[in-house]
Parts: C-alpha cells; sequence; structure tokens
C-alpha cells in the first residue's frame, strides 16, 4: 500500500478510544422477515464499501503517530452471533458484519465511528441485501462523508478549563466493576409520547426520567447521576460526519423514595434543551474534545497517553450511575419500503464510565430498551417495569437476558 494513501484526517475523532482501559465495541442487530442468506450478504457487503470507502481501511503506527489506510484484505461475513476481536479477527477491519438465523449482527470497534456514523452504512447494506433477496430497488451511490472538524479551530474558540482545587476535590461516582450481564425492554412509543405531552417536554426526557427514578430503586439511592449523548453534527457543521461527532452531559437529580416523573421532568427538559443549544454544543465538544486533543499532542508513547487521559476523565467527574443514548430509528435514511422487511432492533453498548448503560432505539412503534449492567445486583428488569407502568407506559417486555 502506497504511503501516500495514508491519511491522519479521521483518526484524531476516534482516538480516546485507544486510551481508555477497555476497548468499547457496540454491536447493532436487525432481525429481518426470513433467514438470512450469507452469500447474499457478502455480495451486499462489498457493494456496501464500495460506496463508503471510509470503512475500508485499515490503521497503521509510525512510531507515536497513527493513520489511516486502503485495507487490501477482504471484508468476510460470519456466521454466528459471537462478537470477534477488532481489528484482531477481521483482517485489520474495525467492524463486523455476521448473520444467524434472521439476525444480521454489525459489531465495531467505537474508534471508528458513533451509532449515527454507522447507521447510514448498515442501512446501505440491509438496502442493498433487500435488493437481492426481495427485488427492491434501492440506490447505491457514495455515501456523503463531511470532512474532519478543525479541533485545534475549536479550542482556540473555547479555551480549555483549568483544573482547580475545587475540581480536585469534587465527588466522584464510585461506578461498578461486577460481570456484564444484559438486560432489555420494549414499549410502545406512542404511550412514551402520551407520557410526554402530559408533563409537557419531550419523550427523551420523558425516558429519562423514569430511568433515574427506576435505577434510584434499583441501586438504593436518593440522588441519581446520569449522563446522555449528544449529536454534535450540526453546530460544528458536518452533518454527513462518518466518525465519532458527539459529546456527553452530566447531571443529577434527586429521586428519594415517592417521587413522581412530574416532580422534576420539567426541570430536567429545561436543562436538556439549555444543553442543546449550538453553543453550547461546541463548548461541551471543545471542553472534551480539547483534553484528548491536549493528551494526543504530547510526545509520549501510547500507555503513557492512555494513563494520563484516565486520570484526566476520572478527577473532571466523567464518570456516572448510568449513561443513556436515545438512538431514535436506526435506519438512515428510515423508509417504509426497508422497514417492511425489518421486525426486530437492538444496539448494546458496555458501559464505559458507568455502572450501566442504556440505548433506546425506535422500530416500527416499538421503543427497545437495551442495558448493559455491571451492578452485582439481580432484579433490574423487575423494578424498571414497576416503574414504567406506574407511570403509565405500555410495557411489552422486560427480560433478563443474562444469568446472574
Amino acid at each position: 500500500m502506497e504511503q501516500t494513501q495514508r491519511s491522519a484526517e479521521y483518526v484524531f475523532q476516534g482516538i480516546m478510544y485507544y486510551f481508555r482501559r477497555e476497548k468499547v465495541c457496540p454491536r447493532y442487530q436487525f432481525t429481518l422477515k426470513d433467514p438470512v442468506d450469507p452469500a447474499l450478504l457478502q455480495q451486499v457487503l462489498d457493494a456496501a464499501l464500495d460506496a463508503a470507502p471510509s470503512y475500508r481501511v485499515r490503521l497503521v503506527w509510525e512510531k507515536r503517530d497513527a493513520f489511516l489506510e486502503p485495507n487490501p484484505e477482504p471484508c468476510l461475513v460470519r456466521q454466528g452471533s459471537t462478537q470477534p476481536e477488532m481489528p484482531e479477527e477481521t483482517n485489520g477491519y474495525f467492524f463486523a458484519v455476521s448473520c444467524e438465523g434472521n439476525t444480521v449482527y454489525f459489531d465495531w470497534f467505537h474508534f471508528i465511528a458513533d451509532g449515527h456514523g454507522v447507521s447510514p452504512f448498515l442501512t446501505r447494506i440491509l438496502e442493498l441485501y433487500c435488493n437481492l433477496r426481495y427485488g427492491t430497488a434501492f440506490a447505491n451511490p457514495p455515501l456523503p462523508a463531511s470532512p474532519a472538524y478543525d479541533i485545534a479551530k475549536l479550542v482556540e474558540q473555547y479555551p480549555l478549563q483549568v483544573m482547580d482545587e475545587t475540581t480536585l476535590q469534587r465527588e466522584v461516582v464510585q461506578t461498578c466493576e461486577s460481570t456484564m450481564h444484559r438486560t432489555r425492554l420494549r414499549m410502545t412509543k406512542q404511550s412514551l409520547v402520551q407520557k410526554g405531552v402530559e408533563n409537557g417536554v419531550k419523550p427523551f426526557c420523558a425516558l429519562m426520567g423514569l430511568l433515574c427514578i427506576g435505577l434510584g430503586q434499583y441501586l438504593g439511592k436518593d440522588a441519581i447521576q446520569y449522563s446522555y449523548s449528544v449529536d454534535t453534527r450540526d453546530a460544528l457543521n458536518v452533518p454527513d460526519a462518518l466518525y465519532n461527532c458527539v459529546s456527553s452531559v452530566q447531571d443529577g437529580v434527586a429521586v428519594p423514595a415517592g417521587t413522581r416523573l412530574s416532580d422534576f421532568v420539567r426541570a430536567m427538559d429545561a436543562a436538556v434543551k439549555e444543553s442543546l443549544t449550538p453553543e453550547r454544543k461546541r463548548r461541551k465538544m471543545a471542553d472534551q474534545m480539547g483534553w484528548v486533543y491536549k493528551v494526543d499532542q504530547q510526545k509520549a508513547p501510547l500507555r503513557i497517553k492512555q494513563r494520563v487521559f484516565q486520570m484526566g476523565e476520572y478527577i473532571s467527574g466523567i464518570p456516572a450511575d448510568f449513561w443513556f443514548s436515545y438512538l431514535g430509528n436506526p435506519l438512515m435514511p428510515a423508509t417504509p419500503e426497508l422497514e417492511q422487511y425489518t421486525t426486530d432492533f437492538g444496539v448494546w453498548v458496555p458501559p464505559d464510565g458507568g455502572s450501566l448503560c442504556v440505548e433506546a432505539s425506535t422500530l416500527n412503534g416499538i421503543i427497545t430498551l437495551c442495558i448493559e449492567n455491571k451492578v452485582p445486583k439481580d432484579g433490574l428488569s423487575a423494578v424498571l417495569r414497576q416503574t414504567l407502568e406506574a407511570e403509565g407506559i405500555e410495557v411489552l417486555e422486560a427480560e433478563e437476558l443474562d444469568e446472574f
């Protein structure tokens, strides 16, 4: 591979996932209406990669610098549901496409993209599969790809805040690190929308508030610290970013016994709306990615950068009781024609920096919560079902997927 084809343009946006203590590898899983044909899936993966060259790459290190270059190795569809090690077991690719029964699995190392970054690529794979399997006529033009945002300019506009004695003395949430176990809940979208309308808030805040109440009971806490993801593509003017382009916002709420959603959700909603203004998005992105930029600029081995980065995140108060992400519809673009061939969807993300990670998605009128949990305690599904139903949410399923 010619060295001139190497580029560092899209390395920085995900380099922090090389700085973290544990590798973060999310999973999307789509259940289709019929058993998946692996041979057809391989054909469409090859075609989709032609339209998305930013995924046909591998990472190379030159001393202390990292670059992405075109990957000449085949990207092979795997059979089964086991998540492979990426890129070690995937010919250098940062993602893997697998299938078993009616389900297509899309796993990826978070270094390469966030959820909104991978959704157009995965949607394209599903569209092309439907073309071959069902005779649909989805096109396969190149996926639009925004250039990298200018982190140096962003940090210049919003200088990093200096840690002072107050920062160093701030209490940090102690997260649990027990064996991971998974919980899944499903509810009707309409019942959550109605709960939001009753309280004058968006469904996002209604759901996050209900999670705070339920997780407060589950964890035995009168106050919950939570963190939620904020997409910053619009604020940074990179609408088609196929890479990581999100920040996180931390906040807390008191949820003593007997707390109702209406007691606090309007205040929560007001705070969330304020965090979603373009100015706040840019400021938060500069704070969080500016720290990554500062660490990455150091002339030091990767292991030293990892230690510095992890210490900085800890003392800045990044850990939370739970992390929450509301993906919405995972299909980008979402079309009725494609949705008719899909029956279920789930997204699983390890709780890095929290005891639990709650991922919410919407498909075919159903909201699915996929929860990865490191708390050494069972009963989460029962507590959340009780919390949701007590507030009028129509729960369709509440299930522990792993034996405790």
